[in-house]
């Protein structure tokens, strides 16, 4: 997705996508980290500010837009207050409702110079479909992480990214690739137009291969997949026998 100066606009570009993508038949949808934001955190110089500008603005349209198709929304970030302090979150939806939130846990300099606070608990939501965990960009560098999510149940892994101008630049999805293999879940890396040529590109991996990947770095797309839950879960057990 292009992330613009305008979070008007960055609204309007996720609600088309995400009809688009549910009218395609997505049971899960998920945005880039801090989708919302003009031109992205790096650009930032209060998270107060960007609180106080973003926050229930794109809160109510995570809410309306849930509300009005039949799929999962997985929430990019944005930027939450709680007991006078900020987080990076990322919200679970469905049906207009907050299922629940993940806090980021590993934050990048940036976020540590802007004040915002690290989450300290890992959650995994169960769905008709499977069981489902959220990470946040940086998170994926910890294998531990990670593994501590994967034993928890999950057998997929939303991963909204947003890499910024600081981030190595990387071909590929190697983190990914590797974490996705090593604990045998589906990772689904979602980010942003600006962070694709800085590792940030969008990808389905499962722990045999990428299952797609975003192809063109400088167009907003969606990508999609279909997750076969049933191959992880015997791939599981032929790897780890009961």
């Amino acid at each position: 997705m292009h992330v613009s100066d305008s979070m008007e606009e960055n609204l309007k570009t996720a609600e088309q996508m995400i009809y688009n993508a549910a009218e395609a038949g997505s049971e899960f949808i998920c945005l880039p980290e801090y989708f919302s934001i003009p031109s992205g955190l790096e650009n930032q110089k209060s998270v107060n500010k960007v609180f106080n500008e973003t926050y229930e603005h794109t809160l109510l349209f995570l809410r309306h837009i849930s509300a009005n198709v039949d799929s999962y929304i997985v929430g990019g970030t944005l930027i939450e207050e709680f007991r006078g302090k900020f987080y990076n979150s990322c919200l679970l939806l469905k049906n207009g409702k907050v299922l629940g939130k993940y806090r980021k846990l590993h934050l990048t300099q940036l976020e540590k110079t802007l004040n915002l606070n690290r989450g300290r608990t890992l959650r995994v939501f169960e769905t008709e479909f499977c069981k489902v965990g959220i990470l946040i960009c940086a998170d994926i560098f910890y294998p531990k992480t990670v593994m501590r999510l994967a034993s928890m149940g999950a057998e997929v892994i939303f991963l909204p990214v947003s890499a910024s101008k600081t981030h190595p630049p990387v071909k590929g999805h190697p983190l990914s690739t590797a974490r996705a293999k090593e604990n045998l879940v589906f990772i689904l890396k979602n980010g942003n137009i600006k962070s694709n040529s800085r590792g940030g590109s969008s990808a389905i991996i499962s722990p045999w291969g990428i299952l797609n990947e975003a192809k063109n770095e400088k167009k907003s797309a969606i990508i999609s997949a279909d997750l076969d839950l049933t191959r992880l879960r015997d791939y599981r057990r032929s790897i780890v026998p009961e």
